[in-house]
């Protein structure tokens, strides 16, 4: 059987690119938290200093303190769902070799089962071949002879 390849160019999809120390924290931690802080800061700001009376700037300030829980947990739900992107990223980038790795097992074993069926085989066929043969030598008829 040809050898068959796999669609993927494993060489290219396994090359790895290197990126600076510290850059996942500086470009994406960091500014996701000075970001939340930065929101955080202007609406209790908004609340404190935009809001006439007392009551109601005391309502405002517990309604900010309510949302802040659910701000947070919203971000983790977030950073979870990012994570489980990257997950998925990664079984991705692993798929074609653990693919190739399973197709040359497949044909290992199609291999295999194909050889052991030709030899199964040939105390059939060998025998009914050979006595067609010989009933060809022998017959006058020198039309084709069907093996039953």
């Amino acid at each position: 059987m040809a050898d068959i390849k796999s669609c993927y160019n494993i060489g290219i999809m396994a090359e790895k690119k290197k990126t600076p120390a510290g850059s996942y924290f500086w470009q994406i931690i960091f500014p996701v938290i000075i970001g939340t802080l930065l929101i955080l800061l202007v609406g209790i700001w908004v609340i404190l200093y935009t809001s006439p009376g007392n009551v109601s700037r005391f309502a405002e300030i517990s309604t900010v303190l309510l949302v802040i829980p659910v701000m947070f947990s919203s971000l983790l739900l977030f950073l979870l769902f990012g994570a489980l992107i990257a997950l998925v990223i990664k079984i991705i980038q692993g798929l074609p070799t653990i693919t190739e790795w399973i197709l040359e097992k497949l044909n290992w074993v199609h291999n295999g089962i194909q050889s052991v069926s030709e030899i199964a085989v040939v105390p059939v066929i060998r025998p009914a071949a050979m006595l067609a043969g010989i009933r060809r030598i022998f017959s006058k008829d020198n039309s084709d002879i069907q093996i039953d």
